[in-house]
């Protein structure tokens, strides 16, 4: 399942009107660009699937487990097929720039329609490997077998849309239907170069010089992120379908408990995200922890055999997810892009010599605004066990184990975990791309548990190519297996062009 497939109900910013963005176009008697902006960025933004679907995206990254049903897939390592779906919003955003073209939003909806298209081929290719992209969403024009774009490919594509989509923003003017960042031009222009920044990075050793030295240029020009206001974020509200997708979800949520990779981590820095995430073990609770100790808080192994997990789970021993995830109908919001995101990037940046600068400042930076998101989740510290976030908190807590370490391989682990931490019941399938990257958190395997069939020794790398090109593109997916792969096979261990 891909994650920018159109798969729930429009999600709209709490600035931004409802019933505008909640129009029926089917009783309409005109289309808008606004109209198809808008359909365009649900296709894009949003998580496809109901509250399990989306326990199941941080439960690969071992975020949480889910103790009901059986051993879940995505916890024991077990992915399928992504999904070209968002692809199939490209020709509504041809479409899109043609009906703004010669008026004064022309520039504006040319970036949104550059921006989303490399915004869905980049997490495309990340997923998979080599992927449809300069052919990719043609079926109207009489192409409905597009060829495979190697990876290196995509990625430079990906690039130069983005480049050119910041070079519309900058001319652009603010436009209407937009639940991300209500039009506003300068933003998306923001969002654009940041984009690059991280693409850049996921490129890995594979990066060129001519690579690096346009991240030290996109740096050097400015138009970055200032602040969390600046986040690609969607906000959920309190009006009905537009709900974070855990809440009231009573078949999944009690369910849910934390890993005891972000549990023994949390303790390990004294970090108060917990408190936020998290309800203490009742067995904990029980025999004697107050709810403000850490000790009162465990986490499971994810990979753990099932049955025992359930018996644990039965017993009260976990600790399941915070309680606000299920009473909140407007909750945590979808961050698709982050200032505190974008620091740990520039801080890993610095240390690898791509850029000057102080990654120290970096590292603080992305921490401070890590900590003030969560503390924005429950402003009014219903739900934190009396342990909020506060700035003073905050200071001592980069003044403790989580300082800035003093050689650069703790200073790189120290930066990729605040990273992965960041994305706890986010974006899971990207934090999950960001391990294989770096290897780190070092994720435990269990071969006596694993479901993933090829190698139980291993964690998989990639998803499969939807069954749907097998059947309707068949020559051109085999050239691109035979392409990446020695044997041709499209499986989850592969290791796709960025991997090898």
């Amino acid at each position: 399942m891909f994650l920018g497939s159109l798969a729930m109900a429009a999600i709209l910013s709490c600035d931004d009107n409802f019933e505008e963005y909640n129009t029926n176009p089917d009783t309409t008697t005109s289309v808008t660009p606004e109209m198809l902006a808008t359909g365009a960025l649900k296709s894009s933004m949003l998580l496809g699937g109901d509250g399990k679907a989306y326990i199941g995206y941080n439960a690969l990254p071992k975020y949480v487990a889910y103790i009901k049903e059986g051993a879940y897939d995505p916890q024991y390592n077990l992915i399928g097929a992504c999904t070209f779906a968002s692809y199939h919003s490209i020709p509504n955003m041809e479409q899109m720039v043609e009906y703004a073209k010669g008026g004064d939003y022309e520039d504006s909806f040319r970036g949104l329609a550059l921006f989303l298209k490399a915004f869905n081929g980049y997490r495309l290719t990340m997923m998979t490997g080599d992927v449809p992209y300069s052919d990719a969403g043609q079926g109207k024009k009489g192409n409905t077998k597009p060829k495979y774009d190697a990876q290196a490919d995509v990625f430079a594509a990906v690039l130069e849309d983005l480049k050119t989509a910041e070079e519309h923003f900058a001319k652009g003017r603010d436009f209407s239907g937009d639940f991300i960042y209500g039009g506003k031009v300068a933003k998306w222009r923001k969002a654009a170069a940041v984009l690059q920044l991280k693409v850049l990075m996921s490129l890995g050793e594979k990066i060129t010089s001519e690579q690096k030295a346009r991240f030290a240029q996109i740096v050097a020009e400015g138009h970055l992120f200032q602040g969390n206001g600046d986040n690609m974020n969607v906000v959920y509200t309190t009006a009905t379908g537009t709900w974070h997708p855990l809440y009231n979800q009573p078949l999944f949520d009690p369910w849910t408990v934390l890993s005891d990779v972000v549990v023994d981590e949390f303790k390990r820095l004294g970090d108060r995200r917990l408190f936020y995430y998290a309800e203490p073990s009742a067995a904990l609770t029980a025999s004697g922890k107050a709810d403000n100790d850490f000790e009162a808080y465990a986490g499971a192994d994810p990979m753990a055999d099932f049955n025992q997990l359930n018996l644990d789970y039965l017993a009260q021993k976990y600790s399941v997810i915070n309680k606000r995830y299920q009473a909140v109908m407007n909750g945590d919001p979808l961050s698709r892009l982050s200032y505190a995101e974008q620091c740990f990037i520039l801080a890993e940046a610095v240390i690898k010599g791509w850029v000057s600068g102080d990654a120290a400042t970096y590292y603080r930076q992305g921490v401070e605004a890590a900590m003030k998101m969560v503390a924005a989740y429950d402003e009014k510290a219903t739900y934190c066990h009396g342990m909020p976030i506060t700035d003073d908190y905050i200071r001592t807590y980069l003044a403790g184990t989580a300082a800035f370490a003093s050689s650069s391989s703790d200073r790189l682990h120290q930066i990729w975990m605040q990273r992965y931490l960041l994305k706890f019941l986010q974006d899971g399938y990207d934090a999950y791309m960001e391990i294989r990257r770096t290897g780190y958190p070092v994720l435990k395997v269990n071969a006596e548990t694993s479901l993933n069939i090829d190698n139980k020794a291993a964690l998989p790398v990639r998803w499969t190519y939807p069954a749907t090109e097998m059947q309707t593109n068949a020559d051109h997916v085999k050239e691109a297996l035979s392409r990446q792969f020695t044997n041709g096979y499209d499986g989850i261990n592969e290791r796709m062009w960025l991997l090898q």
